[in-house]
């Protein structure tokens, strides 16, 4: 089981409101395990989009050396 920490975090007002609209939705009892759960899917996408943005850098001749390359011939 996770541990958890209780954290203070400071939110735009804007986004508690879309919080609390999310809320009326969802299955979530409260707040906390929503927003723990909305940035843990986002936090996840973002490492993703890195790994597959590393690994194609890795995989795809950018193209200023693609260029380097034909002028070397």
């Amino acid at each position: 089981m996770s541990e958890i920490k209780p954290v203070l975090l400071r939110l735009r007002a804007s986004t508690i409101e879309m919080l609390k609209a999310e809320l009326d939705v969802s299955a979530h009892r409260s707040q906390s395990s929503l927003a723990d759960e909305l940035l843990v899917r986002q936090l996840e996408s973002n490492i993703r989009q890195r790994h597959i943005q590393a690994t194609m850098g890795h995989q795809v001749p950018l193209p200023h050396r693609v260029a380097e390359q034909a002028e070397r011939g």
